[in-house]
């Protein structure tokens, strides 16, 4: 090893980056697996192809586009109303909008599909004694859709919001001024200016709600809505056909990659409104009282169907099944997942350490593009991810049993901790390569300099500078495992409960008060986890 103006330049390949290689590799194992699918067709193929497949496909996609017109509808003027006016509950709202994203949507499945279509019943019921069976069918096809809708679009909209308000606050105020100026009024600047201004954003928190939906399972399974996720759950342990299952999730990876690169094409056309001189940020105009009423009903009632009705539900739920807090068995296996859940997350974080720290000590193309495909696991859905890391460990299991190695990797915690590191890799690794970056900086040469090998620097200098983005890191990971359901219900051993799977268990056995005190521990880690993710965000900002 070599130290040269105070830079580690490693003559051969070292420990660090081969380690970085091959964990990148068993990461992406899975994922290569799940697209060599697309290869093979199943016995049941030709029946899924002719038959449901384009159930899956038509009900996935009419999910995509009614989610996504109804994010836009409670997202966009809420972030503008809050990004350019004054009003009162301003500042209460611009954090309280972002609180929906605590609540799993399989969890407001079970608060809307009790909570408010039962209470549908009786219109439905009259609909069938004067019109008939057929307007009784299709009154029930639209309803249970448009919940669906409408509760997924509650919990997913603050993506959109988070990334079109991010969008609003950089937008220069000259070019609002101008606008103005020339006679527009508030609507026009917004139509005309502002929204074509934030299209990149739209587009990029877009996707990512896009991305959410074709991984979820719990939502769309308690509505009955057959999607591409629901027909792997169906064909792999329905139909016993595991070559057809794997076809399909290399369908939906095939669909995420698209959008990926899609949206990279969109952010990278995206130069219009960087070269701007006036960097004055937008200020308030003070609104109206009755405009400052429309504006504060614009933003409540999102929160409102997302947040507070839901666990006002849960909360009342709880109650009524409060004799259910002296289960042990419950709180045994919610102990249970927390300590998967923590243990893995710690060592997601740990291992993205070594792989940036590597990324950092080697200014290798290759390096880093192996890094960042090792990340595309977090755009993968659970299914698919789950998919490939059975298929991947069944062969080994049958390897060593021809070997006669007692070893099983199937079925163990082992197993779901693996697919978790392969989902959620991406969570730790940002925010760690980006703290590292900025407050790290030249002290690592400066360490070197002064004759120190890169395992001291990274233990005595960069680590405790950046301790702070570790645990929020590792609470963002804890917080994703114990939200994440069809994954966890692929993989996990027999008898054992997560959070998500014990919550999504009760609700289908119809002990829909039990799961509200699961639900509402996941929906307050989840809390804990936005409070990271804000305390990452101001770090980055200061």
């Amino acid at each position: 090893m070599l130290f040269a103006k105070g830079k580690y330049t490693p003559r051969h390949a070292d420990l660090w980056s081969v380690s970085t290689v091959l964990l990148a590799l068993l990461i992406l194992t899975p994922l290569v697996v799940v697209l060599a699918g697309l290869m093979r067709a199943g016995p049941e193929w030709s029946h899924i192809a002719g038959t449901v497949l384009r159930s899956y496909v038509g009900n996935t996609l009419l999910l995509v586009v009614t989610v996504s017109v109804l994010c836009v509808f409670m997202a966009v003027p809420a972030a503008w109303l809050l990004s350019a006016f004054e009003f009162p509950g301003r500042r209460w709202l611009e954090w309280a909008m972002v609180l929906p994203l605590a609540i799993p949507t399989y969890v407001n499945a079970f608060v809307y599909m009790h909570g408010v279509k039962e209470s549908a019943e009786p219109m439905q019921m009259w609909i069938h004694t004067h019109w008939g069976l057929d307007a009784f069918l299709f009154s029930e096809t639209l309803l249970r859709h448009g919940l669906l809708s409408l509760l997924m679009a509650s919990v997913l909209y603050p993506y959109l919001y988070l990334s079109v308000r991010a969008s609003f606050l950089v937008q220069r105020r000259g070019v609002i001024e101008a606008a103005q100026l020339l006679g527009r009024g508030p609507a026009s600047v917004f139509f005309t200016v502002a929204l074509p201004l934030a299209r990149p954003a739209i587009i990029a928190g877009l996707s990512l709600i896009i991305m959410e939906l074709i991984n979820d399972y719990g939502a769309v399974n308690y509505f009955g809505v057959p999607t591409l996720t629901e027909g792997i759950f169906r064909t792999w342990f329905g139909l016993q056909d595991t070559a057809s299952a794997m076809r399909l999730a290399g369908i939906m990876m095939l669909v995420v990659f698209i959008l990926l690169l899609l949206e990279k094409a969109q952010r990278g056309r995206a130069r219009f409104s960087e070269h701007a001189t006036d960097t004055t940020p937008l200020a308030h105009r003070r609104l109206r009282p009755l405009a400052a009423t429309g504006a504060i009903v614009t933003c409540l009632t999102p929160f409102f169907l997302g947040f507070l009705y839901p666990v006002q539900l849960l909360l009342r739920w709880a109650w009524m099944s409060r004799e259910t807090f002296a289960d042990s068995v419950m709180w045994q296996r919610m102990g249970h997942s927390l300590m998967l859940s923590m243990g893995t997350a710690v060592v997601l974080t740990l291992l993205a350490v070594l792989v940036v720290y590597a990324l950092r000590l080697h200014a290798s193309r290759r390096l880093e593009t192996l890094g960042r495909l090792a990340m595309l696991g977090y755009a993968a859905p659970g299914a698919v991810v789950a998919v490939g890391v059975m298929v991947t460990f069944g062969y080994l299991d049958t390897r060593f049993a021809h070997l006669q190695l007692p070893i099983y990797l199937s079925g163990t915690l082992f197993a779901i901790g693996f697919a978790y590191l392969v989902r959620f890799f991406a969570v730790p690794t940002q925010p760690i390569k980006a703290a590292m970056t900025r407050v790290c900086g030249s002290l690592d040469e400066a360490s070197r300099l002064l004759g120190h090998s890169p395992a001291p620097t990274l233990f005595r200098i960069n680590l405790p500078l950046i301790k702070g983005t570790l645990i929020s890191a590792t609470l963002l990971v804890f917080v994703d495992i114990l939200k994440e359901l069809p994954l966890t219900m692929i993989l996990r051993p027999v008898n054992f409960e997560t959070l998500a799977t014990l919550s999504f268990g009760l609700a289908k056995e119809g002990r829909i008060h039990e799961c509200a005190v699961p639900s509402l521990v996941i929906i307050l880690l989840a809390a804990l986890g936005l409070v990271a993710l804000n305390r990452l965000i101001r770090n980055a900002i200061t």
